[in-house]
């Protein structure tokens, strides 16, 4: 199942995070998974601090001279592995983040990390593929950057993945 809908209460009790630029993956399995995950790819690590200082976020990083900061600590994971799958179960045993692709999750872009909105068939039609808009009936939108999500293969590929990291 596609997963949208509008912010609501429960998401604001979910963690914000910000991702450095070495966890550009991270930060787009997060925002599918309803996580508001700010990331930049290329980002002073001064202005990285401010922002998640300023912004209230948690910082998730490889980099461990950034992770001495004392003015970081208490507000940050050192992720221990370049693999995205490992960086998740990290997350979910210290920081007991949940892993649901469910109606309860909104999800969020993976490009621009807003909240998704669903729209009709009729609408996602010229904007996707002709074999998608007549293969399925969910789908939802960015309205910042417009991008159109369905729920394809790759959603099976993410609940497999997300199964293994769970069975561990």
């Amino acid at each position: 199942m596609l997963v949208c809908s509008q912010a609501n209460q429960k998401e604001v009790n979910r963690p914000a995070f910000f991702a450095d630029a070495m966890l550009g993956r991270l930060a787009r399995w997060l925002r599918i998974l309803g996580y508001d995950t700010a990331y930049k790819a290329v980002l002073p690590d001064e202005l990285l601090v401010q922002l998640v200082l300023g912004d209230n976020r948690w910082l998730l990083t490889r980099d461990r001279y950034l992770a001495k900061r004392k003015v970081l600590r208490e507000r940050l994971t050192l992720l221990r592995s370049d693999h995205v799958v490992d960086q998740l179960q990290q997350l979910v045993l210290e920081l007991q983040i949940q892993l649901n692709l469910d109606a309860q999750t909104p999800s969020r872009c993976a490009h621009c990390n807003l909240t998704l909105e669903p729209i009709s068939q009729k609408q996602a039609a010229p904007n996707v593929p002709a074999f998608v808009a007549g293969q399925h009936s969910e789908f939802a939108r960015c309205a910042g950057c417009g991008r159109v999500y369905w729920p394809g293969t790759h959603w099976a590929h993410m609940g497999a993945q997300l199964d293994r990291v769970r069975a561990r």
